[in-house]
Formats: C-alpha cells, structure tokens, sequence
C-alpha cells in the first residue's frame, strides 16, 4: 500500500501506522514523499513521474516477495490527483501502472479545486513552505492551479491539461469530510449550518471525479467510482474561537445569516472564509485532520477490506470476439491475406461458433477450421490464430450448403493462461498421447511443447466454465504415449471466439 500526502504536505505515516494497527501484517506500507517539491502542481516532473517509478519499484518488489504485484493507493487532497497523473505517466511501463494499482482511495482530494486556491492564503502558505527549504515553484504553482473550476473548465493558466481520466481497471473510491457546525445557548441547540466542506475542498468537488477530467465527460469504458463522506458536527463554541485567532472579528447571529446566505449561493465571501477557516482547526473531520480521523479510517478500513476480498479472488476470464472479415466478405482492417488459395471440401460448422457463416473445412492441413464464407458460397477466408490478424484463402469447388451449427457451447478459437501461454485450438492431424488416456486439445507455445488437455473419454469440453474464472488442464504428451504427473490446472485469462460482421 503506498500513501500519498497533498499539496503543501507531509509524509503520511500517521495514517500508515493507523491502517497497520488495523491490518497487522496483511499489509505494508510505504509513504511517498515529496514534500521537497509540494508547492509545485501535481503534474510536475519532481512529483508524478517519480510517483508512476515509485509504484513501479514497490509493485516489483513485492512480486519478487511472493506477491501479486499489486498496490492500494491511498492519498490525501492533492496526492488524489498526483496519483491521475503518475497512472498517465506509467501508461507505458511494462506492465502498465493501471494492471498493478487496481485500488485508489482519495481523502479530501479537490478534483474541481478549492475555494481557497489561487488566493493570498494558499500564496501566504506557499511563501511559509519555502521559508522552511521547500522549492519554490518558478511558475504556476500548486496553490494557483487548485482554483475551483466547474465540469471541463480548464486549468489555470500555466497549469496544463485537466488531470486525465483513470483507466479502465481501476476502481476509485472518494471520501470527502463533511463539517456541520451548531449554533447552541445554554447547551440548547438553535440551529445547524451545514458547510458541506471539510474547510478546505467542499463536498461537491472531494466526490467530483466524474466531471473533472478532458472534456468533463469521463470515457464509457472508463474506472469506477463510488463517493463516501465523513461527516463530523463541532459546537460553535469552539469556531468562536478559532474564528477569533484567526483574526476574522467577533461571529454574531447577523454572521450566521450571512453564512448561510453565501454557502446557498456558492459565494466565497468573508464569513464563509471565516467559518470555513475555524472549522479546518476544529473539527474531527476537517481537511488537515481527515487522514487521521477514526470515522475516515474506518471507511478506508472498509474499501481496503472489499479490496483485499476482491483481490484474493482470481479474475473472471476475459472473453474477446475477433471478426477478420466485413460484411462484404472482405479483410476487416489490420488483416492480411495470404495469396495462395487453399482447395478446400467437406465443409462442416465450425467448432468456435454458432453461426452458420463460420465453416470448418478439410484437409486439416488447410487451416480451413475457423473460416468465413464470402457472399459468393464457394470463396472463404480462414483465421490462422486469434492474435496474428492473418487470413488464408480458400476455395471450394461446389458451393458451400448452409450448416447448422453443432449443439453446446462454442469452443474457444484461441486460450491465454495466466502464465502467458498461447494455446490454439487443435485441428485435427496426428498428435501424441500419454500413458493416462488424455488427448490434445490445444497446442501451447511454450518454448516446448505443451497441450491443453482433455480425456479421451470425455464427451464435454476442454476448457471448464463452470465458474466466471475458466481453467484447463495442461501438461506435456509423447509420441511413445509416455507416463507424465497429472496435468496441471491452469486459469484461462483471455478467451477468444470468432465473430461475424
């Protein structure tokens, strides 16, 4: 698990001992640090592109550990969109950053900024950091670009693109403080004001993700979300105070009014910043005290658990359609045609399909298992495997009768198994055997050779789909029909199948 403090921050270790008093030694920790460059935008080369290296190097030592190579990220306000920006970053790493970081859970992060950004305070704060040797930012800063922005709004100026979209694998989980502060006399309570903020980042923008990237439409295909908010109530006895170190003037009810009216109106004006302000220092939910607060780390507790769950559990297989052709008969773009033309008889459905455009032909030295047939019934292209895009012709001397396809379910056309093996469907041709009466079903191009296989004495399928996660049974074959170990179950990743324009 790695922890990602936020804009003009610290390293996260109280939270990571927190969660590891919760977790023992289910978990390990790492706190990423930046907080040299913490004035800088979240973008910047000291800051997310160290992050993508950084999640990396953790996810690869874990492996070498025995792990999965997976990472939970959990930040902290701007450490949420740091992380948008080291997946980006990471895109191209192998393997891509969005296979091992599957969790991101955000607390108080500003997808759609800060009231409070781009003003004198965050400027005053900045000005703080680098008088204690942080850097100083040499052109838009963290501060400046944590402006509140509206759905596809862009950046300040000298900020860049919107923060881009996480990918597809990922599942975001965002929790946002929620602070209500009442107005009591005499321990009697008069009237509530809720500020829908943790102080600094309100509601609507901790849990903004959807609208807060390119464009502020997120991709179809794209991560999912789910929104959590820790809501905490604080006496105003103590934003009282708060209010007036903070030298904001003496609060009296014609304030509250006037709070009241500026939150409903959205307007950022004195007295909400003096509500706001005290309410960061007060309350158990506030920004600055939201990675630590119990509520806060119970619900990171709880995503974390349904995280590890999910994890523990072996992915469903992943089922691909591949169409070489177009309805015209002719190659889909990105297929080729071998030129030579294959005389082909006896055509037959095809096992990887239901559909009656998909023929299965003799002589099997043909390929011509897995073919579509063009308009005219007696020209066809066959696929070599599913992942060359490569196409053989073929011609039959008669025209191709209509088939009906063979009952059960379609046999996959090709297997990746989650070592990384490829295995194609077997078509037909003399193979080996072994000792324990199991046949060959698909080939594996395993440097040697190696076979999914099936016992002869099985009417049903090669590959078991009793479950989302499909399996096959691989081991070796001879020619002189050899004892061998029990064939090794193996989880099918990627399932692939012919399909028809």
């Amino acid at each position: 698990m790695v922890l990602v403090h936020g804009w003009t921050g610290a390293p996260m270790e109280d939270t990571a001992k927190a969660l590891r008093n919760q977790f023992g030694d289910r978990i390990k920790t790492f706190v990423y640090d930046y907080s040299h460059w913490s004035s800088y935008w979240a973008s910047d080369e000291h800051i997310a592109p160290c992050l993508a290296y950084y999640l990396g190097q953790v996810s690869a030592e874990y492996e070498k550990a025995g792990g999965d190579k997976k990472v939970i990220v959990v930040a902290h306000s701007m450490g949420g969109i740091v992380t948008r920006y080291a997946l980006a970053d990471g895109a191209a790493a192998k393997p891509p950053l969005a296979t091992v970081v599957p969790y991101i859970i955000t607390l108080g992060t500003p997808s759609l900024g800060s009231p409070w950004g781009g003003t004198m305070f965050s400027q005053g704060k900045e000005y703080l950091q680098k008088v204690f040797g942080a850097a100083d930012p040499p052109g838009a800063s963290g501060g400046d670009c944590l402006a509140r922005h509206e759905k596809g709004q862009a950046l300040p100026k000298n900020c860049g693109d919107l923060p881009p979209w996480l990918p597809s694998e990922v599942q975001l989980t965002q929790i946002a403080g929620d602070i209500t502060v009442d107005r009591s006399v005499f321990g009697l309570k008069l009237y509530s004001i809720p500020l829908s903020s943790d102080g600094i980042v309100s509601v609507p923008s901790a849990h903004g993700y959807p609208t807060s990237g390119p464009s502020g439409t997120p991709p179809g295909d794209g991560s999912k979300t789910a929104s959590r908010s820790d809501t905490c109530r604080v006496d105003f006895a103590h934003v009282k105070n708060a209010i007036v170190k903070l030298g904001f003037g003496r609060p009296d009810l014609l304030v509250d009014y006037v709070t009241l009216k500026d939150l409903q109106a959205d307007r950022f004006g004195p007295s909400v910043m003096a509500y706001l302000g005290a309410s960061t220092f007060t309350a158990a939910c506030s920004h600055i005290h939201l990675p630590v607060d119990q509520s806060a780390l119970n619900q990171v507790t709880e995503t974390i658990k349904g995280a590890l769950a999910a994890l523990a559990q072996p992915p469903a297989t992943k089922v691909i359609t591949v169409t070489g052709v177009s309805k015209a008969g002719d190659p889909a773009p990105g297929f080729t045609v071998d030129a030579s033309d294959n005389p082909v008889e006896m055509c037959s459905a095809s096992p990887t399909s239901t559909s009656r455009s998909m023929v299965s032909c003799s002589p099997s030295a043909a390929g011509a298992d897995v073919c579509w047939i063009k308009p005219d019934r007696r020209n066809l292209l066959c696929g070599t495997d599913p992942w060359d895009k490569k196409l053989l012709s073929a011609t039959s001397d008669v025209p191709i009768e209509q088939v009906a396809p063979l009952p059960g379910d379609p046999e996959p056309w090709g297997l990746v198994l989650a070592d990384g093996a490829r295995c194609r469907l077997r078509n037909g041709g003399a193979w080996s055997g072994r000792a324990d009466d199991y046949v060959g079903a698909y080939y594996c191009d395993r440097g040697e050779p190696e076979y999914v296989l099936i016992h002869q004495q099985s009417t049903g399928s090669a590959v078991n789909r009793s479950s989302p996660t499909w399996t096959v049974e691989v081991g070796p074959m001879s020619a002189d029909n050899a004892a061998f170990p029990p064939p090794k179950t193996i989880r099918v990743a990627t399932a692939y199948f012919p399909g028809v324009p």
